[in-house]
């Protein structure tokens, strides 16, 4: 049995964008990441409530992108997708791990991306987008300016075999699009 959530750490494995350089957290590890995958699979959308010292709170719709009515006013617009990094690209270890925000910068670079991973899924059923981080461009958010990544699709390529921890599938359209490159 793994106790390490016992651990200072919080145990879990996961990706998290911060608007701090560096911008990116594996784990609870600072790191540049350069290029990961996206599953299509598993992209959510719903809504998200994130409180000092409380578990986030997320509510996902059945199919992502359909509206879903807000929980409280607390809760933002959020997603959730499943990356596979590398150490090789930046990353502090391999793998697949759980990207889930509700932050403006983060929704503003998927958001940017999504329609041409979209487009391109239904020719690349089962696949895994390769992406690109090619920089970070101010945003302003309100009264406030973040870094919005900047990712560019480069290709598309079979997920990391079953040896790797799989992505959780959800439910999405079955009308998605894609191109093929195996450069992971």
């Amino acid at each position: 049995m793994d106790l390490s959530v016992l651990e200072s750490g919080s145990g879990g494995e996961y990706l998290r964008y911060t608007v701090k350089d560096p911008h990116w957290m594996v784990d609870d590890e600072a790191c540049k990441i350069t290029k990961m995958l996206f599953d299509p699979d598993s992209f959510m959308t719903g809504f998200g409530k994130l409180a000092k010292g409380t578990a986030p709170e997320w509510s996902w719709a059945a199919r992502a992108g359909t509206t879903i009515p807000r929980p409280s006013e607390d809760h933002k617009p959020a997603f959730l997708l499943m990356v596979y990094v590398k150490k090789d690209y930046g990353a502090a270890q391999d793998g697949w791990r759980e990207w889930s925000s509700n932050q403006a910068s983060a929704r503003a670079g998927i958001k940017k991306i999504w329609k041409e991973i979209h487009e391109q899924q239904a020719t690349n059923s089962g696949k895994a987008a390769i992406i690109e981080i090619t920089g970070y461009d101010m945003v302003s958010f309100g009264p406030n300016s973040q870094p919005v990544p900047q990712f560019k699709l480069v290709g598309w390529t079979d997920k990391p075999s079953a040896a790797e921890t799989a992505p959780a599938a959800a439910p999405v359209s079955a009308d998605v699009v894609a191109l093929a490159d195996n450069n992971f």
